[in-house]
């Protein structure tokens, strides 16, 4: 008979719980709840759609639906498919802010560094660090951050990452190796369920492990600043940042918190290879409950600074611990520099701080294996051009 076949409710039923048990399978909770809601609204509107019993079959070259085209139109506008688009890029881009306005894109975003294999990232407008790596590649966020810290796990037996929001290192890391395993914390809970979704879908979840808990000095509990305005906001804290407390949507949340020492004993004190730590100021605190993990371990340690003051606090906290060596991360330039405890370069320059950035702490045991792999990757330098450029004759 002619006409196009149109789906019965109990078609739709059937669809409908199909894909509810592939979420369930594949993502849990969250993934569950989107997927349960564009799917009704889908066989809603088909519901609405006029009968049209003798239409014609489509025939081929019949442009897509408004929701495919609106995919498509997404995909093909991506900068960093431009030959020679340069793919750093940061989350405050007022290009990135642009390309979002004009092409909305949901779905998974491919997420890759240094040497991991492909991982995926969860995207509904609502992830800056999905969408940098959407729009501008999948190594365009923190570039050689990520490309360094894939290396580093690659050989590593275990890694924690802390602060670890919706988990674009512990991605890298866990796709760097079957052997590794990987601790991710995260305080806030919707934020760690995109975690967990993330390490999901990218087929992690045998080696990477997602914990919706804080970590600082002691455990109990504190309260956390973030934005409530943006559900998966970055840059929340424990502690009071004016500029940040001043934005709309600022907020305060009680929360629990754990010590990477307490975890580690309950853990049965397991060996620690690297660590990242991205807690918004509230290192030190983190760095004073991991005094016994540290000295044991003296895993690599890589650090996001927002200041000068924070660089020579980390700093000399960890040269209590035994950490003598640290190299500055530019991922703009795609360059590490060394930098001494003293805060100069190995020009003898002084360090300079420009807006916030990675650091790499090592004690002498496991700093060879941090300058080799910069040195594999070709990123070494001894300080900044600018640096260089400005130093007397």
């Amino acid at each position: 008979m002619g006409g196009t076949a149109r789906t019965t409710p109990d078609d739709g039923s059937r669809v409908r719980r199909t894909l509810l048990r592939w979420a369930d399978r594949l993502a849990g909770d969250e993934l569950r709840e989107l997927v349960d809601r564009r799917v009704r609204r889908a066989l809603d509107e088909r519901a609405a759609a006029p009968s049209a019993p003798s239409a014609a079959p489509a025939e081929r070259g019949t442009p897509p639906a408004r929701g495919t085209r609106q995919t498509l139109a997404a995909h093909a506008a991506r900068p960093w498919l431009s030959a020679g688009r340069s793919i750093p890029t940061r989350v405050q881009s007022p290009e990135l802010r642009a390309l979002r306005r004009a092409h909305p894109y949901t779905g998974p975003v491919l997420v890759q560094a240094g040497v991991s294999r492909p991982a995926w990232m969860w995207f509904d407008e609502d992830d800056l660090v999905a969408a940098v790596a959407f729009w501008f590649g999948p190594n365009a966020y923190e570039s050689l951050s990520t490309a360094v810290f894939s290396v580093l796990a690659a050989r590593a037996g275990h890694v924690l990452d802390v602060g670890a929001h919706t988990g674009v290192f512990s991605l890298v890391a866990g796709a760097s190796s079957p052997d590794v395993v990987v601790d991710a914390f995260e305080v806030m809970d919707r934020i760690a369920r995109r975690a967990e979704t993330n390490v999901r879908i990218s087929g992690l979840a045998d080696r990477v492990h997602v914990h919706a808990t804080g970590v600082s000095s002691e455990p109990g509990t504190l309260t956390l600043h973030h934005n409530g305005a943006a559900r998966l906001a970055t840059g929340s804290s424990f502690e009071q940042i004016a500029e940040r407390q001043a934005a709309r949507g600022a907020t305060t949340s009680e929360v629990e918190v754990t010590t990477l020492d307490a975890w580690w004993g309950e853990q049965g004190r397991p060996g620690v290879d690297l660590v990242k730590l991205d807690v918004e100021r509230h290192e030190s605190h983190v760095i004073a409950g991991a005094r016994g993990l540290l000295a044991a371990e003296q895993p690599v340690l890589l650090a996001e600074v927002l200041s000068r003051e924070d660089f020579a606090t980390l700093y000399g906290l960890l040269g209590e611990s035994g950490y003598a060596r640290a190299w500055s991360v530019d991922d703009d330039a795609g360059l590490a520099y060394p930098v001494r405890p003293d805060l100069t370069y190995a020009t003898g320059a002084d360090y300079v701080y420009t807006r916030y950035h990675n650091v790499l702490f090592a004690g002498e045991r496991r700093a060879p294996a941090v300058a080799a792999a910069l040195a594999g990757l070709d990123v070494a330098a001894d300080a900044p051009a600018q640096v260089v450029r400005d130093a007397p004759r």
